[in-house]
């Protein structure tokens, strides 16, 4: 797992609601401001952050982060796949590349879209997501630059911010943000708007059940971690 130096979310959340059968182990990107400083400063840690978790022999590396590839594009989300899984001798993963498969395997291509992000990289994940064949009806960005402080927002918080990016045609809600503590409410979301919601760290989730052929469903976390659809291919 790599995942932003300053992120206090992604290692209390995939051991609570994952198998225990499986370990997580991470390596941190020096970033603690989600603007193109922040980004920038976290791209010179890649290679040094995948060496480290070579060593534990893991089976599988993702980038625990959508933010990076949106900034990005999908040429360096593609080329940071390969580069990863040749540094690991693994499969390699992108947050944002799930994100893009969870909304495949659900058939969802109208979504609303919400994340703590300021504005700039709001616009940027815009971008890549319609890009990709996304069609964003309504959004909603917090305008955070602290990336700790968006692990802090309250529950009622992050549910507000969701409720506000959700539109009658849409036919899935988009939580993106690996910091922000969305799995807890993901539920209560759902049961208010009426359709699925993707977060960075369910969409992460459900793929590496897929790729490790696990048959678990979970239960608690949303429609797409309880139901599994299957991974489009």
């Amino acid at each position: 797992m790599l995942i932003p130096s300053s992120n206090t979310s992604i290692e209390r959340e995939y051991p609570l609601w994952m198998p225990r059968s499986l370990s997580f182990h991470t390596a941190r990107l020096t970033m603690t401001r989600l603007d193109a400083a922040g980004m920038a400063e976290q791209l010179v840690d890649m290679r040094r952050a995948v060496d480290s978790l070579k060593d534990a022999r893991v089976d599988a590396v993702l980038l625990c982060q959508t933010a990076a590839s949106f900034w990005m594009g999908d040429e360096w989300d593609a080329a940071m796949r390969r580069d990863m899984a040749a540094w690991a001798g693994a499969p390699a993963l992108t947050a944002a590349r799930t994100v893009l498969d969870a909304l495949a395997a659900l058939r969802a291509t109208r979504v609303g879209f919400a994340a703590p992000f300021p504005a700039e990289i709001g616009a940027a994940s815009r971008a890549y997501l319609e890009r990709n064949g996304v069609t964003i009806l309504a959004t909603a960005f917090g305008g955070e630059r602290d990336n700790f402080a968006i692990a802090e927002m309250p529950r009622n918080a992050v549910v507000d911010l969701a409720c506000r990016a959700d539109h009658a045609d849409a036919e899935a809600l988009l939580l993106l943000g690996g910091n922000m503590p969305c799995l807890a409410v993901t539920e209560q979301i759902e049961a208010r708007i009426g359709k699925p919601v993707i977060s960075t760290n369910a969409a992460g989730m459900w793929a590496l059940l897929d790729l490790f052929g696990l048959p678990d469903r979970v239960e608690g976390a949303g429609r797409l971690l309880r139901e599994r659809p299957a991974m489009p291919r």
